[in-house]
């Protein structure tokens, strides 16, 4: 029962990735569950009690209510929160004025308007909420305070009706306080979320994405192959005798040829290209929609940049190198052979005497 329950509330949720639409969506349902409920059998108490007026508003609310839980069954094909948002919203306003003008159950009516403003401030956010309850107080105040009480069905004093008012404003404000200080506490998160996740997809050192980040993509290129029947290549290259510029020039200038290499294949590359530190002194290439004779292209333009711009550090140039190895992946070839196809062939070039790429031609 509670599982059947929790599946029935979290309807809708699975559609969306922001987790502020995904709780909005579970209120919604948890208030539409509730407001059909009791309205349901309030306008039912008071159809026995003959109070007729009274039992039609409530329960033409309940069908409201009743709405905006299904109105992704009944009228869209996919799940509009808003759509259930603005049902719930009309409803209780709705509600609100009638129990206002009517006085609902001995006169105690009036006394549910407090629902309004956190609940408008909810679904409708800091602005909407705000012009929501305002405009619903205007509408109080006209029904309330108009001449000889001619709008009004009940009877109330006048101190009972500005004590009402009075009351309903300093929920308004504080409510909206609240909705603000929450919608900024939500953005602050969010912004560290964001920050986290892509400093966790980004080398540190190079600033460029590393394996992580590249895996991600490769799945993604490599499903766009297979669905259109293309090819994409991928080129692993390795810093030839990066240990002896650690060896010899120190670690800080290791780490800037790995800055500056970085920088160099950025500029090197297409726009459709992407470049990741794969670990160490490896770079892998991701080429998409390129066949493997295009990627020799590529890679030969890569290694010549490469070999053409030595590093200036600190008064120092070091000559640098690379080795490439190219990997083929489509329909046919897995992303993964791809990859153990490019680790052959750049242990094939480092072999073949370095400062080239494999397969195709010799250094």
């Amino acid at each position: 029962m509670k599982q059947l329950l929790l599946s029935y509330l979290n309807r809708g949720t699975e559609l969306y990735d922001d987790p502020e639409k995904r709780h909005k969506i579970l209120i919604i349902n948890w208030f539409g569950t509730v407001g059909f409920s009791i309205t349901f059998i309030l306008g039912i108490n008071a159809y026995l009690e003959n109070n007729i007026s009274l039992a039609i508003t409530l329960l033409l609310s309940s069908v409201l209510f009743f709405l905006s839980l299904q109105n992704h069954w009944l009228f869209l094909k996919q799940y509009r929160f808003e759509t259930s948002s603005t049902l719930i919203q009309l409803s209780l306003i709705t509600l609100m004025l009638y129990l206002v003008y009517s006085g609902g159950s001995n006169n105690t009516g009036p006394l549910w308007v407090f629902l309004v403003p956190p609940v408008m401030m909810f679904f409708g956010g800091l602005k909407g909420g705000l012009r929501n309850t305002l405009g619903f107080i205007l509408c109080y105040c006209v029904i309330m305070f108009y001449p000889d009480d001619q709008l009004l069905q009940a009877s109330y004093s006048y101190e009972f009706k500005t004590r009402v008012l009075y009351s309903l404003m300093t929920l308004t404000f504080l409510a909206g306080y609240y909705e603000y200080s929450r919608h900024q506490s939500f953005l602050h998160v969010k912004q560290l979320s964001e920050k986290f996740e892509q400093q966790a997809r980004r080398d540190h050192l190079t600033n460029i994405p590393n394996r992580r980040a590249m895996m991600e993509q490769l799945s993604y290129e490599y499903a766009r192959v297979v669905r259109n029947n293309n090819t994409m290549s991928i080129l692993l290259i390795d810093i030839d005798y990066f240990k002896h510029v650690n060896d010899q020039y120190g670690h800080k200038y290791g780490d800037e040829v790995l800055v500056k290499l970085a920088k160099l294949f950025e500029g090197t590359l297409r726009k459709q290209d992407m470049i990741s530190r794969w670990g160490g002194e490896e770079f892998l290439i991701l080429l998409p929609l390129t066949p493997l004779n295009d990627a020799y292209e590529v890679a030969e333009k890569v290694r010549l940049t490469i070999k053409n711009h030595p590093i200036e550090y600190e008064n120092t140039t070091i000559p640098i190198t690379v080795s490439i190895g190219i990997g083929s992946a489509d329909k046919d070839h897995t992303v993964d052979s791809a990859i153990t196809r490019a680790d052959e062939h750049l242990y094939q070039a480092k072999e073949g005497g370095r400062n080239c790429v494999y397969p195709k031609m010799a250094c």
